[in-house]
């Protein structure tokens, strides 16, 4: 792995943050797969970046009350993958979310090429993101 592999890891945790998802969108892949362990409505294999935004990013915010931030603490590099080490937050209707989680991304070529996420309280993030009813 070389530098650009964690720039681009860099600039995708600012474009969230900024909620830029052009900025987001240069990061990946077009083929690029992001799957999101459990169930809710951002959970699952999302493929391509229209679902990639689509799908997930695009939720995040109204889901959140705008509330969400994914802050990169750390970044691990390996020789196939890097490990970007997130702080994820939110409040919205009662629902905290306040978990570490674990992104094992694959980079190659300067773009963001698949992502599996890692959380340290699953059950915690199901919540945080399911609907109301």
């Amino acid at each position: 792995m070389d530098d650009a592999a964690v720039d681009v890891v860099r600039r995708f945790y600012d474009s969230v943050a900024e909620r830029d998802l052009a900025k987001a969108e240069s990061c990946f892949a077009p083929d690029a797969r992001w799957h999101l362990p459990g169930k809710g409505p951002i959970a699952g294999d999302h493929v391509g970046w229209p679902a990639i935004r689509d799908e997930f990013l695009v939720k995040l915010g109204p889901l959140s009350g705008g509330t969400f931030k994914a802050e990169l603490l750390d970044v691990a590099v390996g020789g196939r993958y890097i490990v970007a080490v997130q702080h994820a937050t939110g409040d919205v209707g009662g629902r905290v979310l306040d978990i570490t989680g674990c992104q094992l991304m694959r980079v190659e070529d300067g773009l963001i090429r698949e992502v599996r996420g890692h959380y340290s309280d699953q059950e915690a993030l199901d919540a945080f993101w399911e609907e109301p009813a």
